[in-house]
C-alpha cells in the first residue's frame, strides 16, 4: 500500500499539480496547458543532472501569471522551472514518510488527498449543504465566531521556517547543515525563486505541503489552548464561548503566527456574535432571485429563458456594485450555465462576452457555452478579440490566455491588432499559447532573440523557450545546461496533442504494474487501489 502511495504522489506532483491546477472545476489556466507528459521519470532524469556554480548559489526564476480575481486585482502565480521543480517534486516524494503527516489533519479543511483525477491538492471547499451541517454542528451552544486571515500567505512564507515547523526552531538552528532533509526542502524550495529566502510560488502542490507544514503547527498551539476551530488553507473559523475567548483566540493566533514571521490581516479578521448566517448576504440575495421552480427538486432539470437568465445576470450586476467582497457575478454565472436551453445560449453568451470584457475571471465560461451549445464564431470572434486587446494593456494573462484558448479549440486566428497586443504585452503563457496557434511566428521568433543570455530573463520565459526548442524554431538550446535537451528527449510538449508518448505510456505501465503487485501480495481489493 505504501508503494502504491508513493507512485500515486509522484504522478500527482509531476503530471498533475505542477502547474497551477488545484480548482475543483475550471482550472488556472486554459486546459490547454498540460503537465502530464512530464512524468516521474522525467522529475529523475532532471534532477540527476548537475548543476553549475552559477545555479547552486543563485537558483532558478519562474514564469509568472497573473490571475484576475474578482475584484480585478491580479494574483500572481507561478510555473516553477522543471529543474528546480525537479528538485523539490523528487525530495518531497523520497521523504514522503516524514511529510505524510500533513494528510491527517482535523482541523485543516483542505490537504492533501488522492482524487480519481489524479491529483492530490484541490482547493475543495464542500458543498454548500455540507458546508452547512458542518457549520450548525460546530457553533452550537457556541456565542462568537471568529474569522481571521493570514495576511498575504504564500508571498510571506519564510522559507527557514521550514525547517523551524519540522524540528523547532532551537533543533533547526543548531543542526544547519544542507544535509539533512529538512534543511533540503528549505534549499529547494529557495532554489524555485531565485534563492529568495522570502515567499513561495503559487500554483504548485508542492507549496501547498509547505503551508501545511508550517501551519499545522501553528494548529497544534491553538489545540493546546483548547479552542475549537477549522482552517481552510489560510482562512481560520473559530467557534468561541465568550466574547473574551474570541479577543483571546485572535491573540494567541497572531503570536503563533509571528513565530514562524506570518501576521494576522487585521481587515479581515472579525469576531461575530452567533447566531448569524453561515452565508454572505449575496448568497442569500442571488439564491433568491432565482426562479421559484429552482427552489423544487423538480428544478435543477428546467431550463432558464432568456429572459429569466437576463433578469437573474442584471440583478446580478445589480449585487456585484454593491457587494465589492464577494464574487458575485461567477457565482451568478456558475449557477445558470448549466440550466441553459439551445434558444437562450446565443443571448447569455453576448451577455457572458460583454461581462467577461470587464471580469476576465468570467472568460472561461464563454469556453463552456461555446462548448456546450455548438454556438457559431460569428456570435464570439470578434468579442474575444476585443478582450484579447484590452486584457493585454491591463497586463492580466488570464484575460490573454483563456480567449487565445477558445480561439485556438475554434481553429480561429486571431487578429492582428489582438496578436501584436499579445505581442506587446510580453506575457510568457499569452505568447507561448500563440506560438501553438500561428503558422507565421516570425513576430515569436523576433521576441525570443531579444530575451536570450540573462539566465534569469531566460528563466522568466523558460516556457516559451522550451516550447520554441521543442518544436525547433529555436535549432539551439538557449541555455548552458541540458535540461532542454532531456525534457525534448523524453518528448515533453507542455501544449500536447492527444498522442501519448513512450514516457507517458511508461509511467502508465509502471503505475499499473505497482497495482498489480499489490494486489498479488496483499488482500487489497482492486477498486480500492485505483
Amino acid at each position: 500500500m505504501v508503494r502504491n502511495d508513493k507512485r500515486k504522489l509522484y504522478e500527482a506532483l509531476t503530471r498533475k499539480n505542477y502547474f497551477p491546477n488545484q480548482k475543483e472545476t475550471i482550472g488556472e489556466l486554459p486546459p490547454c496547458l498540460d503537465t502530464r507528459q512530464f512524468t516521474p521519470e522525467v522529475c529523475e532524469a532532471l534532477a540527476a543532472l548537475p548543476d553549475s556554480r552559477i545555479r547552486r548559489k543563485s537558483g532558478y526564476d519562474l514564469v509568472e501569471y497573473k490571475a484576475t480575481r474578482y475584484n480585478n486585482v491580479p494574483r500572481i502565480l507561478s510555473l516553477v522551472h522543471p529543474k528546480a521543480y525537479a528538485f523539490l517534486a523528487k525530495h518531497i516524494h523520497d521523504n514522503w514518510a516524514n511529510i505524510k503527516k500533513i494528510q491527517e489533519s482535523k482541523h485543516s479543511q483542505i490537504k492533501p488527498e488522492h482524487r480519481n483525477d489524479g491529483r492530490i491538492m484541490v482547493m475543495n471547499y464542500e458543498s454548500p449543504i455540507i458546508q452547512k451541517r458542518r457549520y450548525n454542528q460546530a457553533s452550537f451552544s457556541k456565542k462568537f465566531l471568529v474569522k481571521a486571515d493570514i495576511a498575504n500567505c504564500f508571498n510571506s512564507i519564510y522559507t527557514h521556517a521550514i525547517p523551524w515547523a519540522i524540528v523547532g526552531i532551537t533543533d533547526a538552528k543548531q543542526n544547519d547543515s544542507n544535509e539533512l532533509w529538512y534543511n533540503k526542502l528549505d534549499l529547494f524550495q529557495r532554489k524555485a525563486k531565485r534563492g529568495e529566502t522570502q515567499g513561495i510560488p503559487i500554483g504548485p502542490a508542492t507549496s501547498s505541503f509547505i503551508v501545511e507544514l508550517i501551519l499545522q503547527e501553528v494548529d497544534q498551539k491553538l489545540i493546546s489552548n483548547s479552542f475549537y476551530f477549522e482552517r481552510y488553507v489560510d482562512d481560520y473559523l473559530f467557534y468561541c464561548d465568550s466574547y473574551e475567548q474570541a479577543q483571546s483566540v485572535i491573540i494567541i493566533l497572531g503570536r503563533e503566527l509571528a513565530a514562524f514571521k506570518l501576521t494576522l490581516n487585521l481587515n479581515k479578521t472579525i469576531i461575530t456574535e452567533l447566531p448569524s448566517a453561515n452565508e454572505d448576504g449575496w448568497i442569500l440575495e442571488l439564491l433568491g432571485s432565482l426562479p421559484n421552480r429552482f427552489h423544487n427538486s423538480e428544478g435543477n432539470e428546467q431550463k432558464f429563458s432568456a429572459a429569466e437568465a437576463m433578469t437573474f445576470i442584471n440583478r446580478a450586476v445589480v449585487i456585484n456594485k454593491a457587494t465589492p467582497d464577494g464574487s458575485v457575478l461567477k457565482y451568478a454565472i456558475q449557477l445558470i450555465v448549466p440550466h441553459i436551453d439551445e434558444l437562450s445560449s446565443n443571448d447569455l453568451l453576448s451577455v457572458v462576452l460583454n461581462l467577461s470584457w470587464h471580469y476576465p475571471i468570467l472568460i472561461p465560461y464563454i469556453s463552456q457555452l461555446i462548448d456546450k451549445h455548438k454556438i457559431d464564431p460569428y456570435f464570439y470572434e470578434y468579442q474575444l478579440n476585443q478582450i484579447i486587446i484590452e486584457n493585454a494593456k491591463q497586463h492580466r494573462s488570464d484575460g490573454m490566455a483563456w480567449p487565445l484558448y477558445i480561439l485556438k479549440q475554434n481553429e480561429i486566428t486571431p487578429s492582428k491588432e489582438a496578436i501584436q497586443a499579445v505581442m506587446d504585452s510580453k506575457d510568457c503563457v499569452s505568447i507561448t499559447i500563440l506560438h501553438s496557434i500561428l503558422d507565421d511566428k516570425q513576430c515569436i521568433l523576433d521576441f525570443a532573440q531579444k530575451i536570450l543570455g540573462d539566465n534569469y530573463q531566460m528563466d522568466s520565459y523558460w516556457l516559451l523557450l522550451y516550447q520554441l526548442y521543442f518544436f525547433n524554431d529555436l535549432q539551439n538550446n538557449p541555455y548552458d545546461d541540458e535540461v532542454f535537451v532531456v525534457l525534448k528527449n523524453y518528448r515533453v510538449n507542455f501544449i500536447p496533442d492527444e498522442q501519448q508518448t513512450e514516457a507517458e505510456i511508461e509511467a502508465n505501465r509502471i503505475t499499473v504494474a505497482t497495482i498489480f503487485d499489490m494486489i498479488l501480495s496483499s488482500d487489497v481489493n482492486p477498486a480500492e487501489t485505483l
